[in-house]
């Protein structure tokens, strides 16, 4: 692809404890670009050495040994949480500030090379992030001065990077379980059997943001202080000295990986002048982590239940993504579980860079599509295409078609395949409105969670009594997948006031209706019925930043260096 006729879109993997940033090469390749430290991956970890001086990576996970009050990991896990913060002398960081430090050094590390100039990028996130997660994500790339292009579901962007090179893929439903270092979710994907298209739709996903590798990690350390408390008599509290604490994380880590190819290792535990010399077998370990195991199973269960409910009732590839799945527990727990039944082996698929790279992919798409779409446009004046003869029609497309191909300097059989690339996703949430269900107060879904989008759901309404000048409309979002669910089963999106004209019989019909886009945002459209009066609304989550906060953070961020 010539640079000079095209920006490329870059993918980025913005993960919990590694996170990774890939292109797509001249021959249609997805490749990672490898950081300041010739790495393939970058540690999620910033430490705050000033305040105008910030690292990112290997190095500032090192210094949580030494200074563990500076440094702040695993803020993925922080996006769900309205209120969280990391406080750094006397001055506070919000998630996604904090990520936007880990996208600089990602990007910064790409440009140093010479070969690359990011600017538009593709990040992902877990299928199941609601609206606020999403939102952030997209701040923490605007904060690190980057164009997000889209904010792409993790397991989309796997089976992207699968389903697009897989010439076999056709027509199969492929199962991601994806365990990450703090995430996990697990999709079931449809890849179209159509053969002159590309066609990757998400039937049905699950996930939870507060299981992950970590979780693995900490058992371990959980097992190291029992046994510490054990050999020396002490009662001690380790954990609640921050130094020990991050150094018999960092150790657990390393130990966890260590377990991926030894049956047994030792390990050294100090505190206070004690030392404690602790074994662990990889049997032990399994055992203290097997119901962290079966969490990821009964998630998996659901999926395929809803899958069955959705006639997909056949899985063809079931993909291990994520690098906890490297821990052989998963692949034999899972294979033990689902072999069977299945009918297929699970397999290792990428596991580290299969999202960056399936991201870069989704950037390749968009801009290619929008260059083809423009072409078609100019050469119509404007006028919808579908409106044309159709010899006219593929005269056009055609043109247009050699047109990309050469400003990218492609095949055209590479912009056709892109042509007829679709991507299909599912609402991960539940939305509905507070009414009135037999004189009591319920949420009533009018968008289910699975549901494809973009998608649009509406029910009429009676208002409670006669001469209402106004409906406060209160919007929530849940995990529910029933037309009605409790309030305290769902979390309060916003709310809108109706303001209507007063002189309405009670029962009136007020008309509301939900949109919801692919990226997550929601639109409300109430209309009263008998007067034809309407109101719009869009719903942002409690929580994101606003405009003005974000235009002072993009100055504050701009004052910082970012060091590897």
């Amino acid at each position: 692809m010539s640079e000079s006729k095209t920006k490329r879109v870059y993918g980025i993997d913005l993960g919990t404890t590694y996170s990774a940033i890939a292109f797509i090469d001249e021959f249609g390749k997805s490749q990672i670009i490898t950081n300041s430290d010739n790495e393939r991956v970058t540690p999620s970890v910033v430490f705050f050495e000033s305040e105008k001086n910030v690292i990112v990576g290997k190095i500032a996970k090192e210094s949580a040994k030494t200074d563990p009050r500076r440094v702040v990991d695993f803020v993925k896990r922080q996006m769900s949480d309205k209120d969280w913060t990391f406080t750094v002398d006397d001055k506070s960081y919000k998630p996604e500030e904090i990520s936007a430090h880990i996208l600089r050094r990602l990007a910064g590390d790409a440009n140093k090379t010479g070969e690359h100039q990011v600017e538009d990028v593709v990040i992902t996130c877990p299928a199941y992030f609601g609206d606020l997660e999403r939102q952030r994500t997209r701040d923490a790339g605007k904060l690190a001065g980057l164009n997000v292009i889209e904010i792409l579901d993790e397991p989309v962007a796997a089976a992207i990077n699968y389903g697009l090179n897989n010439k076999d893929s056709k027509g199969k439903n492929v199962i991601v379980y994806d365990l990450g270092g703090g995430t996990f979710d697990v999709t079931v994907v449809s890849i179209g059997n159509d053969p002159n298209k590309n066609e990757i739709s998400i039937v049905c996903t699950e996930g939870n943001h507060q299981l992950g590798g970590k979780d693995w990690d900490d058992q371990i350390v959980q097992y190291y202080v029992s046994e510490f408390q054990n050999q020396t008599g002490s009662s001690a509290d380790i954990l609640a000295d921050q130094e020990s604490s991050y150094d018999l994380r960092f150790n657990a880590e390393t130990d966890k990986k260590t377990l991926s190819n030894k049956e047994n290792i030792k390990r050294k535990v100090t505190y206070e002048g004690e030392k404690a010399v602790v074994e662990l077998s990889r049997e032990k370990f399994d055992e203290a982590t097997a119901g962290l195991l079966e969490q990821t199973f009964a998630l998996t269960d659901k999926v395929l239940e809803e899958a069955k409910e959705k006639e997909v009732a056949k899985i063809h590839a079931f993909l291990l993504v994520g690098g906890s799945t490297r821990m052989p527990q998963i692949k034999a727990k899972v294979t033990e579980r689902y072999g069977a039944s299945l009918g297929i082996t699970p397999v290792e698929f990428d596991v580290d860079e299969a999202v960056a790279k399936g991201a870069a992919k989704s950037g390749e798409i968009h801009v290619i599509k929008k260059r083809l779409d423009d072409a078609i446009r100019a050469m119509t004046d404007g006028e919808d295409i579908d409106t044309l003869p159709e010899n006219k029609r593929k005269d056009i497309t055609e043109k247009a078609v050699s047109k990309t191909a050469g400003d990218y300097e492609l095949p055209t059989t590479t912009v056709i395949d892109i042509k007829e690339t679709t991507i299909k996703k599912v609402a991960t949430k539940s939305y509905g409105i507070r009414a009135l269900k037999n004189g009591q107060p319920v949420v009533r879904n009018l968008i289910i969670k699975q549901t494809p989008v973009p998608t649009e759901g509406n029910q009429t309404f009676g208002t409670a009594g006669a001469n209402a000048d106004e409906i406060d409309l209160v919007v929530y979002v849940n995990n529910e997948s029933e037309a009605d669910t409790q309030e305290d089963m769902s979390e309060q999106l916003g709310n809108a006031v109706f303001k209507l004209d007063g002189n309405l019989p009670a029962k009136a019909p007020i008309e509301i209706t939900f949109q919801l886009d692919d990226q997550g945002s929601l639109t409300l459209v109430g209309l009263d019925k008998t007067y034809g009066k309407t109101i719009t609304a869009n719903f942002k989550s409690d929580g994101v930043m606003t405009k003005e906060e974000i235009e002072k953070a993009e100055t504050k961020q701009k004052d910082i260096t970012i060091l590897c």
